[in-house]
């Protein structure tokens, strides 16, 4: 039997389950929950003082044990992990998925409370979306919340979780949740692809852009210093020309590691990008012009010391670079673009001045 059959069958009997379902709730529709029997209930209930508020203003059906079993047995079917939860949170019913989600066996799971599997952080919003529900501020079907779970052996789990109010005697949940692990994983990817430059691994243009706004901001909003340095390859079109683009390329990636090895991604203290061609730039937050000199310096030294032996070229063979500092401190430019504009600038000036070397801004 082919997947797809199994697919149609499995939806076929689930239709017919739901089918079912529906038909016994509307028979059993002059079950009205009458405020009494709320009151009744909620007397079992730890947390009751939030309860009349919400059952003043409800009138649903109640759900009999056959009722109750059905949809059991729908959701241990379902294809998305599901548990039902009283007041308090704890498990009453989870199905096979659920305690696949958490790494647990079902018979484990029952009684415990859930939210020892809810990451802190989330905690007091899942008690939120609780609270809405039994204030009536919010529909009974609640909208999904991204949440991260915690399986029993401590790995984090993304998870998208909506919430279902349940009509018993004693008032339940239905969470319903959609492991977005490997939909995280592979949009994390492709952010990674996106600001990436694939010759060199280092940040592209496009990131670097986002960074500078971004430290800009920051730094200024807390008085402290941002530096931007711009590196230029000499001479890199000769280079070119003589050992080939191949070659060229290889050059480009060792130039890119010697600028990684003084700042790494790790640290946060930094950011090192491809701004185009042959041309590298630095973001150095809380660095001033001289703090910022003295990673250009680290990077001078790397690069003249770079070895393309392994290339198969010459022990003379060697590259330098030219590199244009700007500092932003106490207002000193208007714009993060003014910034960068400054860094070009003194660039420009140490190339005119014999390359090689590391220029200031005025």
């Amino acid at each position: 039997m082919t997947d797809s059959t199994k697919t149609n069958k499995t939806n076929k009997s689930l239709s017919y389950l739901q089918a079912e379902f529906v038909d016994e709730v509307i028979e059993n529709s002059n079950k009205v929950l009458s405020l009494d029997a709320v009151s009744e209930s909620a007397a079992t209930v730890e947390s009751n003082e939030i309860l009349p508020s919400f059952s003043s203003t409800l009138a649903l059906s109640l759900f009999d044990d056959k009722q109750m079993s059905t949809l059991r047995l729908l959701i241990e079917h379902l294809a998305e992990s599901v548990f039902m939860v009283n007041l308090e949170g704890k498990i009453e019913f989870a199905n096979a998925k659920a305690a696949q989600l958490l790494g647990c066996a079902k018979a484990g799971l029952i009684g415990v409370s859930w939210q020892k599997f809810l990451a802190k952080s989330f905690q007091g919003l899942y008690q939120e979306m609780v609270n809405s529900h039994l204030s009536n501020k919010l529909p009974i079907h609640h909208e999904p919340k991204e949440m991260t779970l915690v399986d029993i052996d401590g790995r984090s789990k993304y998870v998208e979780l909506s919430i279902s109010y349940l009509p018993t005697a004693t008032p339940r949940f239905v969470l319903i949740m959609r492991d977005l692990s490997h939909h995280r994983a592979e949009c994390e990817a492709l952010r990674l692809l996106a600001t990436t430059d694939g010759l060199t691994q280092l940040a592209n243009r496009r990131y670097f852009d986002e960074a500078l706004l971004s430290h800009w901001q920051e730094c200024r909003a807390k008085h402290r210093p941002v530096a931007v340095v711009i590196i230029d390859v000499d001479h890199f079109k000769v280079f070119n020309d003589q050992f080939g683009h191949l070659q060229g390329d290889e050059c480009l990636r060792k130039i890119a590691d010697a600028i990684s090895a003084v700042v790494p991604k790790e640290t946060g203290m930094g950011l090192a990008c491809r701004y185009g061609g042959e041309e590298f730039a630095l973001i150095l937050p809380n660095h001033n012009a001289q703090m910022a000199r003295v990673v250009a310096g680290m990077i001078q030294r790397n690069i003249n010391n770079l070895s393309f032996t392994d290339l198969g070229l010459g022990e003379h063979v060697s590259v330098s670079v030219s590199q244009g500092i700007a500092s932003e401190v106490n207002g000193q430019f208007r714009t993060p673009e003014a910034l960068l504009c400054a860094a070009d600038t003194a660039l420009y000036r140490a190339k005119s001045e014999g390359r090689d070397r590391v220029n200031l801004s005025c």
